[in-house]
């Protein structure tokens, strides 16, 4: 399981979700986006992200498990869907 993060550079509430992500490496897959970069643009509008931060957890085949956009979701709240 993979939980990929979207963030922005001039993002002020993406420190946190940025924080989380590096706390969850243990547990999962992390992959960190800034939709700054060219490169994050097809990633996000692959996964419809509007606004950062948004956190999804994806399956083994990128299939969108849930997700959180727009906000920080506590680490527990996550640690729900690790198989």
């Amino acid at each position: 399981m993979k939980l990929l993060v979207f963030t922005k550079k001039d993002c002020p509430n993406c420190p946190p979700a940025k924080k989380l992500a590096k706390d969850l490496e243990k547990d999962f897959l992390v992959v960190i986006y800034d939709i700054s970069e060219v490169d994050s643009l097809a990633e996000a509008q692959f996964y419809g992200v509007m606004s950062t931060p948004s956190l999804i957890l994806v399956d083994e085949y990128d299939k969108e498990i849930r997700s959180w956009r727009g906000t920080t979701p506590s680490k527990e709240e996550i640690l729900k869907y690790k198989s």
